[in-house]
This record gives C-alpha cells, sequence and structure tokens, in this order.
C-alpha cells in the first residue's frame, strides 16, 4: 500500500511512517503538476495543499486521506464521503496554541500605550465556543474579567459553570465586548461571518482578534471600520495580501498563520492522527504497531 506524504510534517511523524509504510514524499507543488497517482491509497497532507474535486481525480486508487491540519476547508470533505474515502483528523489537537497566541495577541494589545487599559473588569467576548474557545476561557480563568460567549452548539451548563462563562446571543456578544475574539472553523456557513453589520454592532473602541481563517472575516468591511477608527487594537493571525498592505492602525499586530504552530501542538496536529491511521492499519494486518 502506498502512502503519499505531501509537504512538510513533524519529523517525528514522518519517521513513523517511513517505518510503517511505504512512503513517498513529494511538495505541494509537484503533487498540483503531476497529473496521477495510480497506486496511492493514501494521502496524508495540512491545510496547505488543497484536495479539492480536482485534486481527488489524480488519486483513483484512494481509500484514506489523513489530515494534519485542523481546519478542513482545504479538503472536499463531501466528496470524499460520496466517494467512501475515509478522512482521518484530530480536531483539538492544536487547541492549547492558538489558545495561548490569542493571549499573546490580547495582552500585546493592551499593552501597546501607557496609560495600559487592564484585562480585570473588561468584557471578553468569544465567537465560537469549540476546542479553542473553552481553553482561551479557561485560561482566562483568575484574570478579573467578565467572559460572554456564542455558539451555535450547546454547551453543558456544568462545564460552563466551571469555565465562569455566559452564553449570550450573537448581537450581545457584539454588542457588549470590549474585546471580541475568534473561533470558528471556515466553512459555508461562517465565510464572512464577521461582515459588516457585524462590526457596526461591535462598540467603538473595540480590540478585535482573529485567530482564525481570514475568510471568516469579511476584509472590504474590516479595513472601512479600521479607517473610521472604530478599533482601540486589531489583531489577526492570518490576511490577505490587501489587508497586510492597506490596514493601517497604531495598534496592529499580524502573524503569518503561526497560531497553531507551537512546538508541542503541531507535534500532536502530525502524531495523533498519523496514530490512529497507523492503527487502523494494523487491524486490516498491513502495518506492524506503531512504536
Amino acid at each position: 500500500m502506498k502512502t503519499l506524504l505531501i509537504g512538510e510534517i513533524h519529523a517525528d511523524t514522518e519517521k513513523l511512517l517511513r517505518q510503517h509504510t511505504e512512503l513517498q514524499k513529494i511538495t505541494t507543488e509537484d503533487f498540483l503538476k503531476n497529473p496521477t497517482y495510480a497506486d496511492v491509497e493514501t494521502v496524508i497532507l495540512r491545510t496547505f495543499t488543497p484536495l479539492q474535486e480536482k485534486e481527488l481525480q489524480k488519486l483513483p486508487a484512494l481509500r484514506t486521506v489523513v489530515s494534519c491540519s485542523v481546519g478542513l476547508d482545504n479538503i472536499a470533505v463531501e466528496e470524499l464521503q460520496r466517494k467512501k474515502i475515509e478522512l482521518i483528523h484530530c480536531p483539538g489537537s492544536n487547541a492549547n496554541s492558538v489558545a495561548e497566541h490569542t493571549l499573546y495577541f490580547l495582552f500585546s494589545l493592551l499593552r501597546k500605550q501607557a496609560p495600559f487599559p487592564e484585562l480585570k473588569g473588561k468584557t471578553i467576548g468569544i465567537l465560537g465556543l469549540g476546542y479553542i474557545g473553552k481553553l482561551v476561557a479557561r485560561k482566562l480563568l483568575g484574570c478579573g474579567a467578565r467572559v460572554i460567549a456564542f455558539d451555535v452548539i450547546p454547551i453543558e451548563p456544568t462545564l460552563l459553570k466551571e469555565l465562569q462563562v455566559e452564553m449570550k446571543s450573537w448581537e450581545t456578544v457584539l454588542q457588549e465586548s470590549d474585546i471580541v475574539t475568534v473561533h470558528v472553523p471556515l466553512n459555508k456557513h461562517t465565510k464572512e461571518l464577521i461582515n459588516e453589520q457585524a462590526f457596526q454592532q461591535m462598540r467603538d473602541g473595540t480590540f478585535f482578534i482573529n485567530t482564525s481563517r481570514a475568510e471568516v472575516v469579511d476584509e472590504t468591511a474590516l479595513l472601512h471600520h479600521a479607517a473610521q477608527g472604530k478599533f482601540s487594537g486589531i489583531a489577526l493571525d492570518m490576511c490577505s495580501a490587501i489587508v497586510q498592505k492597506d490596514l493601517r492602525h497604531q495598534n496592529l499586530l499580524i502573524t503569518d498563520h503561526v497560531a497553531a504552530q507551537g512546538q508541542d501542538s503541531f507535534r500532536e496536529m502530525c502524531l495523533q492522527p498519523v496514530r490512529l491511521y497507523l492503527e487502523k492499519l494494523q487491524k486490516r494486518g498491513v502495518s506492524s504497531p506503531p512504536q
């Protein structure tokens, strides 16, 4: 069974794959240029490699896709389901790194100019209380801030009590928060979720943080409201080249999609799904047990 690794993953994970599979490694650029991979049954990739319907046509024997990333917007998930191709990934494996990056953004924005705004007494609005949003809330315990959140999925009341989080409506989170931080996956429902109307509903002087995909923000609306002086600070882990060029603000932080790249989280984000894959191979009698 041939396994195709596209791009770079954590060295420990690649070593494990070479011990237990017939591994071929290529770059994303070469994968996109080559017309077909007739004998490849498994593809291992990260979010930087597209695997949409066009790319799936290159892989007629494909049985399994292993994603060493959390977001799945680079993969035609519905097409995999239609073709009965198994998808293995581990949501939440990067949560700690992204949560810590969010706090780095938060404290950096607050401490840009003296006298510093203090976190104590501020209202922090979390949009998306999934793996990362919950961990952000947990890390804020003890800071003396009020934490409110919105999510379309109901959250267990005992967990909310433990995290000291109040669930509110979308509009209430936007209207009452001094700091808005976005933690939603990118899909057809969340594309440009933070739009003109959302920015209008935010308080003047809001600190705005996005460690989700750039596409969840309407960047035209962001540029407009930034130019109008809407924000006390803006921090983005991903944005378009246009935003990098045109966004002007005295309190601005932009990082290049690195929030999930903490040493431990990056290792786990690669290792966890690959271990699951190798365990499945072992059960089918194809691979020796992962070490």
